[in-house]
């Protein structure tokens, strides 16, 4: 049989990799990257951590405070300090991806009193925004219709 310095080897060496995190080093939560739904009512429920970091703008753009602008602003100089106070405009691949992690309320453009962001939230040289008012996706380009020698030259049901 074993001895109890034996078996407390064998306990402590499979313990061991039990401690070490599943999500790697950062210990991720699992819920900050999937789309999380509400059990009671059945419905998306916003992702807390966008609605924290992020603004979304009245034309469908996401803008984000410059990451690090308060860690060791001393050691940093002059241009540095001050362009790092500004906002930063998402890609579009972000945006999309911000925007289904978000409800349709979400969606929706606000309006508030003395917003410090009115100058933002207007798109030049754009006709149509990504979302109307009712808060449904637009497409900004008209889709493609092939005829059917393109069709059958490139796409093959076979």
């Amino acid at each position: 049989m074993f001895t109890k310095a034996a078996l407390s080897s064998l306990c402590a060496s499979r313990q061991a990799p039990i401690s070490v995190a599943a999500r790697g080093i950062a210990n991720i939560p699992a819920h900050e990257y999937h789309i999380r739904f509400d059990q009671r009512v059945g419905r998306k429920r916003p992702a807390q951590d966008v609605l924290d970091r992020f603004k979304r703008l009245n034309n469908g753009m996401w803008i984000h405070a410059h990451p690090g602008r308060h860690k060791l602003r001393y050691m940093k100089d002059e241009t540095w300090q001050k362009t790092s106070l500004y906002y930063e405009t998402c890609t579009k691949e972000q945006c999309e991806i911000l925007d289904k992690l978000m409800t349709p309320y979400w969606l929706r453009p606000k309006h508030y009193p003395n917003d410090p962001y009115s100058a933002y939230h207007v798109r030049h040289n754009i006709n149509s925004p990504r979302v109307d008012d009712r808060g449904n996706f637009v497409r900004e380009r008209k889709k493609v219709l092939m005829d059917d020698s393109t069709s059958q030259r490139f796409f093959k049901d076979c």
